[in-house]
């Protein structure tokens, strides 16, 4: 079994279809397909934030197996911008953390600030 996937991509909304491509001939032998269809969509709006949201130039994204639980690491360099949490009537959708949540068995988030750049995003999807 491959260990780990470990990407650097740029930070641009086109390299997002690659990403999906790239996560799905990685972890296929290996995970259920609605499982890896819930991690490509939690990874892919990570990413898409960072893109929308950040200003970073680059997203590194990590994905690798620890006992039952596949990890994922999502990181930029960019500074966390706050948005208003998503409403039903909100046109911008807004939703991008409520969605990887309800994804994902955990998600945590730290904020890169104008002091100390760089958001990272770690999600855990356990198998059994």
């Amino acid at each position: 079994m491959r260990n780990a996937l470990e990407l650097v991509i740029p930070a641009e909304s086109a390299e997002l279809r690659a990403l999906r491509r790239q996560i799905e001939i990685w972890a296929s032998p290996y995970l259920p397909a609605s499982v890896m269809e819930d991690l490509k969509l939690a990874i892919t709006e990570a990413c898409a934030n960072s893109v929308l949201h950040s200003g970073t130039k680059e997203i590194r994204v990590s994905v690798r197996f620890v006992d039952a639980c596949v990890e994922v690491v999502v990181e930029d360099d960019g500074i966390y911008r706050e948005l208003l949490t998503g409403v039903e009537d909100d046109a911008e959708a807004h939703r991008g953390l409520a969605l990887m949540g309800a994804l994902v068995d955990d998600l945590s988030l730290s904020r890169g600030t104008e002091s100390r750049a760089g958001t990272t995003v770690r999600m855990r999807k356990c198998l059994a």
